[in-house]
């Protein structure tokens, strides 16, 4: 399944729109391109705006109750941000950041919601999204209390796959940028027994990493340690 321009074995927000609604909602708004490390949306801030990208990987962040870095999404070309504030009119719950170079269209909270308005199915896609999110939400707060943090490393692993990674020369290549301390926020475990549970994989032949990146090599492998109790 495509996702934009980037990758991920399951589809994009824009991938799942008609062609037509698709079209038209990319041509609204304006572009922007923004620099590694760079802020896309605050938290706290009102939802004036959302914002749908076209090139280049988002972190979304949140913080603990001993004030450390929670990653708690990954995202890349064709998803979408922000969509709960603008339709809740409620204040921002987490900081979007680029990972690497971004390109994205920001589109003003009225227009977005005359858009739906007017565009059913794509009212729909965004009611779906929404629910995926919070079904991920309480998914990791149910699997971060098993106690085989192998397990839980596979399976959010298996979710960068999933979201923002490209088939190459038989693996999958995750494509957004994370750091071994984005990587270990993300999961989240402490970047000692991230190391560990990599070095383990890695000498299994289950995947390959590099500076800023990682590719799964047997994905069959990566699926079944997942799927572990």
């Amino acid at each position: 399944m495509e996702r934009g321009t980037g990758g991920g074995r399951k589809p994009s927000f824009l991938n799942r729109l008609p062609e037509r609604d698709k079209t038209r909602l990319t041509a609204l708004g304006s572009r922007q391109g923004l620099r590694p490390r760079a802020p896309v949306l605050a938290v706290g801030k009102p939802g004036v705006d959302v914002v749908v990208l076209e090139k280049g990987h988002v972190k979304v962040t949140s913080t603990d109750h001993e004030a450390r870095q929670v990653i708690l999404d990954v995202g890349g070309p064709g998803d979408i941000y922000g969509e709960a504030a603008v339709m809740t009119r409620l204040p921002r719950m987490a900081d979007v950041v680029a990972l690497d170079e971004v390109v994205l269209r920001r589109i003003d909270a009225e227009t977005f919601r005359r858009f739906l308005h007017e565009n059913p199915e794509t009212m729909y896609q965004i009611s779906v999204l929404q629910s995926e999110r919070l079904w991920n939400a309480q998914r990791e707060r149910t699997n971060t209390r098993t106690p085989d943090m192998a397990v839980q490393i596979a399976r959010r692993l298996l979710y960068l796959v999933d979201v923002c990674a490209s088939e190459r020369d038989g693996g999958w290549s995750v494509d957004a940028p994370l750091t071994q301390e984005e990587q270990a926020a993300f999961i989240p475990v402490s970047r000692g027994t991230l190391a560990k549970a990599l070095k383990q994989l890695r000498s299994e032949n289950v995947i390959a990493t590099g500076r800023r990146s990682l590719t799964v090599i047997d994905l069959p492998r990566l699926q079944s340690l997942a799927e572990m109790t």
